[in-house]
């Protein structure tokens, strides 16, 4: 089962102690989870004042600056995980530095997700949020949602601009690892509660403007009635 990990900051970066461990362990993490085909991709994002977040009313599409959400919590980054289990997904997550002075969000794909065999990292330039409410439209409404969703989903891949790009399972799937003194601490649900929630994600090669994803963000079809944030990858 493939899962979405997201490296969550939580408020300050820390102190230069803690940044020191992070950078010294993080390379033996990506060894492992590489070597052993668990980790299949991952990308740091920039930094969320450069986001974008994305509405669209009465067919005007509004752009404001900045992420969805204003919280001192933010995703730093994410990756593509292959496990057999959640078990296994959380110790993965647990050794990862970052749980041990922040947290880590774990969420499974919705259906299989179809990660191109030859994808890297450069080829990954913005990344798409799509966030709901958990609050349903009429049937008729849903329906139409789902339906617009495939064609925009089977658009950008003719089109060569996203390069991977799925729904994810309810919130109530999530599980939101720490690791505090060595203990592992689970908590049930997102790493922080806000009143829309991740939904979905699509991330955009490498060749894409900035204007052409926002544009790109605004043809979705929840952003009629939801935010939907874009969000650059740091160059590496």
């Amino acid at each position: 089962m493939k899962y979405l990990q997201l490296i969550c900051i939580e408020g300050e970066t820390g102190t230069p102690a803690a940044a020191a461990a992070m950078n010294e362990h993080i390379g033996p993490w990506l060894q492992e989870t590489q070597s052993r085909g668990i980790r299949i991709v991952g990308k740091q994002l920039d930094e969320p004042a450069g986001a974008k977040t994305v509405r669209v009313r009465d067919g005007e599409t509004l752009i404001t600056d900045g992420p969805y959400a204003a919280t001192k919590e933010y995703i730093g980054g994410l990756d593509i995980l292959e496990c057999e289990s959640l078990d296994e997904a959380i110790e993965v997550a647990a050794k990862h530095p970052v749980s041990w002075f922040h947290a880590i969000e774990l969420r499974p794909f919705a259906s299989e997700l179809e990660v191109p065999d030859d994808l890297s990292p450069d080829d990954m330039r913005y990344l798409v949020q799509i966030f709901v409410d958990g609050i349903p439209e009429t049937p008729e409404v849903e329906e139409g949602i789902v339906r617009d969703a495939e064609a925009w989903g089977e658009q950008a891949r003719e089109r060569g601009v996203m390069v991977l790009g799925g729904g994810l399972q309810p919130k109530h799937t999530a599980t939101t690892v720490r690791v505090r003194d060595g203990e592992v601490l689970l908590t049930d649900g997102p790493f922080v509660e806000t009143k829309e929630y991740l939904a979905g994600i699509a991330i955009l090669n490498g060749g894409v403007t900035e204007q052409a994803a926002v544009e790109f963000a605004a043809r979705f079809p929840t952003a009629r009635y939801h935010p939907v944030e874009v969000r650059r990858f740091i160059d590496q």
